[in-house]
């Protein structure tokens, strides 16, 4: 079937639409994250209190990811576009089951995670973070922490339903909840802790658990009105019973796998941030919440977005329609992420001031955030483009590569952590994350071709010379990421640190505005280099998408 074929344009024109809708939801959503961490770091500073917060928080994060973000929602969608072809009986009583199972089974493990939550953080945290005292601490979130888990389960299927009914902004934007109950959490713990006599860091864990409560609320709120998301069943005979359960069972199962290997490579770098002294994990953690906005934007929401419409062209066979619509999704993703770290490692210093440098955050603390940053920001075309790769893996409805591929990754993040985290810091971190995602994705992408081939799918898209130009793209921004990402952690550390000219130039008062002016004159020459780039070498998408933006801006004028 020809490529231009109308059944084609209109798919691509459908992800678009729900691809530009996923990516609203998820910018706000982001931005929401991001003035979570303004808050946050303002109240509680680069501590150790803070450290013990964040360490806490990654484990139930790796668990969501599963759930929201991984095997559960994808496999979960999967079935909801098969399902509703049967009728709303048959769709309803598949959500009653799906969710009461998976209730009871993240339940179950929440309370294992809240009895051995001593030993697990003890196992992940150095003899240096106990001797500052953020053992206890995290021992203290974990035990709230840990019960996000089933809140976050149901939050997922109610994002699936959402998905599959074209409400790809509702289901994206939702996490802005989440993140109102983690500022309300930080505001108020201080005032709470001191009434009811807990640590205010405790607040801020208890906002975060109500705050995914407030999420799952607002994605259930229409569902529940339409009949879409009945009460969950309990019964172990309809869960043995149920085909299509047992159907996600079987796609999860090589996920959760990996998933878990991927939790061994979380251990490992979170033993060696707390080795890094006080304040480390804290800057890893705002640099990942700030790499998440153009992660979500560009590889989540196109991930998210396309995954019903990949799964459509597979069933009709039409492998070059997928094709087209995967290397679309990728060349976007790997662009605009780019175009991201250029703008991070521009920019990174005055823009970790602007945006964090208040109440107990120093100015060193903004250079050492603009650091994280830049070393972590490498890493995000491959994960941006990761995330619409194992999209295709599902609508393959093939997930068992994804344990030899995290396998391989959990291999490289540990080595290179171990050889460069003890000597570099949170860059050798950074370099261990960025280098472990570029392999996955290489991984990916060799494994999503090789299953594709052997169903036998036709795919000129990615072949031939249209193939090796999406190849040679993709090679070409992967090298500059890592060139311009270190550049970027150079200039940080040497233009911008204390003492330098920069810094005595920029002075030690109004420097939120002094930042904002820098970011206005840098921020001019970055949209300046990246049109230029972009209509030079981008893709036709993305220069297509400029050519509107100026007509109309003509025809407004």
């Amino acid at each position: 079937m020809s490529s231009t074929s109308p059944s084609a344009t209109t798919d691509r024109a459908t992800l678009a639409k729900r691809t530009a809708l996923a990516s609203l939801g998820v910018l706000l959503s982001r931005f929401s994250g991001v003035f979570r961490s303004q808050v946050v770091n303002a109240v509680f500073g680069a501590s150790t209190r803070l450290d013990a917060f964040n360490v806490a928080l990654r484990f139930p994060s790796v668990l969501r990811d599963l759930f929201a973000e991984g095997a559960l929602s994808a496999a979960f969608t999967k079935e909801l576009v098969e399902a509703e072809s049967a009728g709303h009986a048959q769709l309803r009583e598949l959500v009653s089951v799906v969710t009461g199972f998976f209730l009871i089974v993240t339940l179950l493990i929440s309370c294992a995670g809240w009895f051995f939550a001593e030993p697990i953080v003890a196992a992940v945290t150095s003899e240096s973070f106990h001797q500052r005292g953020g053992f206890a601490l995290a021992v203290l979130c974990f035990k709230i922490l840990v019960f996000y888990l089933p809140i976050a389960m149901i939050s997922a299927l109610a994002m699936s339903l959402l998905g599959t009914r074209g409400q790809t902004f509702r289901a994206t934007i939702a996490s802005a909840f989440f993140n109102v109950g983690t500022i309300a959490g930080a505001l108020l713990g201080g005032t709470l802790s001191a009434t009811f006599g807990f640590d205010a860091i405790a607040g801020l864990a208890y906002g975060t658990l109500a705050g995914g409560f407030l999420q799952f609320l607002y994605q259930v709120a229409p569902l529940a009105r339409s009949g879409d998301f009945p009460f969950p069943t309990f019964s172990p005979r309809a869960f043995l019973n149920c085909q299509p359960l047992r159907d996600i069972l079987l796609m999860m199962a090589p996920r959760a796998v990996s998933q878990g290997v991927l939790s061994l490579a979380l251990f490992v770098n979170t033993h060696f941030a707390t080795a890094a002294g006080e304040g480390a994990i804290t800057y890893i953690t705002n640099a990942q919440v700030i790499i998440l906005v153009p992660v979500g934007l560009f590889g989540v929401a196109a991930g998210f977005a396309s995954l019903p419409v990949l799964t459509k062209a597979i069933q009709e066979r039409n492998g070059e329609r997928f094709a087209l619509l995967l290397s679309d999704s990728l060349q976007n993703a790997f662009w605009l992420s780019w175009l991201s770290l250029f703008a991070f490692a521009l920019m990174g210093v005055p823009f970790c001031a602007a945006l964090l440098e208040h109440g107990k955050v120093t100015a060193t603390d903004s250079v050492m955030n603009a650091v994280a940053v830049g070393a972590y920001s490498i890493g995000m075309l491959f994960n941006s483009g990761n995330k619409v790769l194992i999209q295709g893996f599902y609508a393959l409805n093939d997930v068992r590569r994804s344990v030899i591929s995290a396998i391989i990754y959990l291999s490289i993040n540990a080595t290179l952590s171990a050889l460069l985290a003890p000597r570099f810091g949170v860059i050798g971190l950074g370099i261990s994350n960025s280098v472990s995602a570029a392999m996955d994705f290489v991984v990916n992408w060799y494994f999503l071709k090789h299953v594709a081939e052997h169903r036998e799918l036709t795919m000129d898209a990615l072949h031939g010379s249209v193939g090796r130009g999406l190849r040679r793209q993709l090679v070409i921004l992967g090298v500059c990421a890592f060139i311009v990402g270190l550049g970027g952690v150079a200039l940080a550390q040497s233009l911008w640190s204390p003492g330098s000219t920069l810094w005595s130039f920029w002075g030690t008062s109004g420097r939120f505005f002094s930042s904002a002016s820098w970011l206005l004159c840098l921020g001019v020459v970055w949209l300046i280099s990246s049109l230029a780039l972009v209509q030079w070498m981008g893709p036709d998408t993305l220069r297509n998408s400029l050519t509107r933006v100026r007509k109309r801006v003509l025809r407004s004028g």
